[in-house]
């Protein structure tokens, strides 16, 4: 069997495991569910083990057919990825590449990279997917995505975190607070302050806890958000404070706030690469990462991070 027909094998199970129907993914390829569900058979008869779990109202994936589903996706969208980066002018250095980016790291680092990338390579397209961990780990185990950048080090054995620089968290208040007149923060202020805190689980909140450890304070959340928007929001509205990092300045100046470094307790959290194990990234994802470090270190005082 020729590799372009085992190509559609793999699309049609992919098609049948994301739809969980015959009919859907019929639809979806172009083909009758009768040939469709020949086409299942013949694939779980090329690789010698049941795929699907067909009963009479329903398709469900068996053991198999969950690995088989993640593989064949990272197939399919690395063919498809290579087809679209040569299809161009092969001449030119040109392509597209997928992102998974953690909020944070979208907002302060992201728009600037990508325009340099614009002003130097204006056929390169990126791709972006703001997400948080669950997320990210799935679209770049999948191949949904090129790479990853957040600060989720514990990732599954498929995948490798690589470091890349330190993000720090500073104590974010209303720029009229007694505190911020003062120009410094200190980790005995939190227990005197109502605290707008990122969600419990968050990368962010870890920071927050760990920080309250070292400094022996129990915190006492006032509100609490998965978004740093609205924790700014939040102090902006004269509700209390919140430990984040910059983001973004402009963002701070315009809700009259302002970011105060911790004078006894550092508070950081690293932030990393993250791909698919033992796989190098294509010339365009190499071009966006480095551009992304680069960028990351031209701003480093601006937004906080430690290259």
């Amino acid at each position: 069997m020729q590799d372009r027909q085992i190509m559609g094998l793999i699309a049609t199970f992919v098609a049948v495991a994301e739809l969980g129907s015959f009919k859907r993914a019929a639809e979806r390829v172009g083909r009758s569910p009768a040939a469709v569900s020949g086409q299942i058979a013949q694939l779980e008869e090329i690789v010698g083990v049941r795929l699907l779990v067909r009963t009479t109202r329903s398709v469900r994936l068996s053991d198999a057919g969950e690995e088989f589903l993640i593989r064949g996706r990272r197939v399919l969208n690395e063919t498809d990825r290579l087809l679209r980066d040569f299809k161009a002018n092969t001449a030119a250095f040109s392509g597209s590449v997928e992102l998974s980016v953690s909020p944070t790291i979208a907002v302060s680092i992201i728009p600037e990279a990508i325009k340099r990338i614009e002003l130097e390579q204006p056929d390169v397209k990126v791709s972006l997917l703001e997400a948080l961990r669950t997320d990210m780990l799935s679209s770049v185990e999948s191949g949904a995505v090129d790479f990853g950048i957040g600060p989720y080090s514990d990732v599954p054995e498929v995948l490798e975190f690589t470091p890349l620089f330190e993000q720090e968290f500073k104590l974010i208040l209303p720029e009229t607070h007694p505190i911020a007149r003062r120009g410094f923060a200190e980790a005995e202020d939190l227990r005197h302050l109502h605290l707008m805190c990122p969600s419990v689980g968050s990368t962010a909140r870890g920071v927050l806890d760990d920080l309250s450890r070292r400094a022996d304070i129990k915190i006492m959340p006032r509100h609490e958000s998965m978004q740093y928007p609205t924790l700014y929001a939040l102090v902006a509205a004269g509700l209390g404070a919140t430990v984040m990092p910059v983001v973004d300045p402009r963002l701070l100046v315009a809700s009259r706030l302002v970011a105060l470094s911790f004078k006894d307790q550092r508070a950081s959290r690293t932030i990393g690469k993250i791909s698919r194990r033992g796989e190098k990234l294509s010339p365009v994802a190499d071009l966006l990462l480095g551009t992304l470090v680069n960028t990351a270190a031209k701003n480093a005082d601006r937004l906080g991070l430690a290259i």
